[in-house]
C-alpha cells in the first residue's frame, strides 16, 4: 500500500473537506482527489460520502481513520529505519579491538561515527589479534582492528597504519635527559614488555632492538599499556611502545624517540570477505578516515 495515499485520506478525514486538506498538504486539489479514489479502489470500499458541503466517514472510512492515526508513525519510523540500514546508516555492528587502539584511533572513530551515523549501534570487544581473526571466520564479529593481517580465505585486511616505536623512561632515568635515543643504548636495561602471547606487536618490539644489537633484560611482562607504563613509573625498567602510546600521559614517565628506527607497529582492518553490507562498508570507511587524519602519521 502507498503510504502517501494514507497520508491523503487522513488528511482529507481529518478536514472533512477536499480543499482544505490539499492545502493542508500543499498539493492540488484534484491530484488529492485522485489518490484518495486510488485507495478505495484498492481497497475495494467507499471510504468517503462525498457531498456538496465536504465529505463525511463511511463506517470503512472511520475505521481506517482510527487504525490509520495509530499505525502510521510507526510504519513512518519502521520504513525510515529500513532506508537507513539499506544505506549503511544505522544498524548494529560488533567490533574487536585490540588495548593499543584505545588511546588514539578508536576515540576518533567513536567520535565520528556519532557526527556521522547517529543511529547506529557499535559494541566494542576488546581481543587479541589472534581471537579476533578467529571470531570474524566464525561470524561472532562484523569487524575487527588487530596487529596482524589475516591470512584466511575467508577475511580480507586492510593496512590502517604503521607507527615507530618510542622508549617510555623513568623521569629520572640517567637516559631522560636525551631528546632521542639509538636502540642500542637499552642493551643490558631492564625491559618492562608484553607477554609472549601477544604476538606481533611484542615480537616487533624486541626485533627492533635485536636489529641494533641490545639485549635488554625483561623483568616484567604485563597485558597492557597502561600497566607496562605504571611499571615504568615506579622504576622497574624501560619499555618500547607504540608512538600512539605515548599520548597516555603518566607522572614519572617521559617518552624519547628512536632513532634511525627500522620496524614498525602496523595496525590492521579485518572483516569477512562475503560481508558487502552497506553499514559495515561506512564503518570501515570511518575507521580507514580516522587512522589516516591520525596526528603525527
Amino acid at each position: 500500500m502507498n503510504l502517501r495515499r494514507l497520508d491523503y485520506f487522513l488528511a482529507v478525514a481529518e478536514e472533512r473537506h477536499f480543499r482544505r486538506a490539499a492545502e493542508r498538504l500543499h498539493v492540488a486539489q484534484p491530484a488529492l482527489s485522485v489518490q484518495v479514489a486510488r485507495l478505495e479502489r484498492e481497497l475495494g470500499v467507499t471510504l468517503l460520502d462525498r457531498n456538496r458541503r465536504g465529505v463525511e466517514l463511511t463506517a470503512a472510512g472511520a475505521a481506517l481513520l482510527a487504525r490509520t492515526r495509530t499505525l502510521l508513525p510507526g510504519l513512518r519510523d519502521a520504513l525510515a529505519e529500513v532506508t537507513a540500514v539499506g544505506e549503511g546508516r544505522a544498524g548494529r555492528l560488533l567490533v574487536g579491538f585490540v588495548g593499543s587502539t584505545a588511546y588514539e584511533l578508536l576515540p576518533r572513530v567513536l567520535r565520528a561515527a556519532e557526527r556521522a551515523l547517529p543511529a547506529a549501534q557499535i559494541a566494542l570487544r576488546q581481543m587479541t589479534s589472534p581471537r579476533q581473526i578467529e571470531a570474524l571466520e566464525a561470524g561472532r564479529l562484523d569487524l575487527g582492528v588487530a596487529r596482524v593481517p589475516s591470512l584466511s580465505r575467508i577475511l580480507t585486511s586492510v593496512r590502517l597504519l604503521a607507527e615507530p616505536f618510542m622508549v617510555a623512561l623513568p623521569a629520572r632515568h640517567r637516559l631522560a635527559h636525551k631528546p632521542a635515543l639509538p636502540a642500542r643504548m637499552l642493551d643490558d636495561l631492564p625491559l618492562v614488555t608484553l607477554p609472549s602471547d601477544a604476538g606481533a606487536l611484542r615480537e616487533a618490539m624486541l626485533g627492533e632492538l635485536m636489529d641494533a644489537g641490545a639485549c635488554p633484560r625483561i623483568v616484567d611482562e604485563v597485558s597492557d599499556m597502561p600497566t607496562i607504563l605504571g611499571l615504568v613509573a615506579a622504576g622497574r625498567g624501560v619499555a618500547l611502545v607504540p608512538t600512539s602510546v605515548s599520548s597516555l600521559r603518566l607522572n614519572g614517565v617521559v617518552f624519547r624517540r628512536l632513532q634511525s628506527p627500522k620496524r614498525q607497529a602496523e595496525l590492521w582492518l579485518l572483516k569477512r570477505r562475503e560481508d558487502h553490507r552497506p553499514m559495515v562498508a561506512t564503518l570501515m570507511k570511518l575507521i580507514s578516515s580516522a587512522a589516516t587524519a591520525r596526528p603525527g602519521r
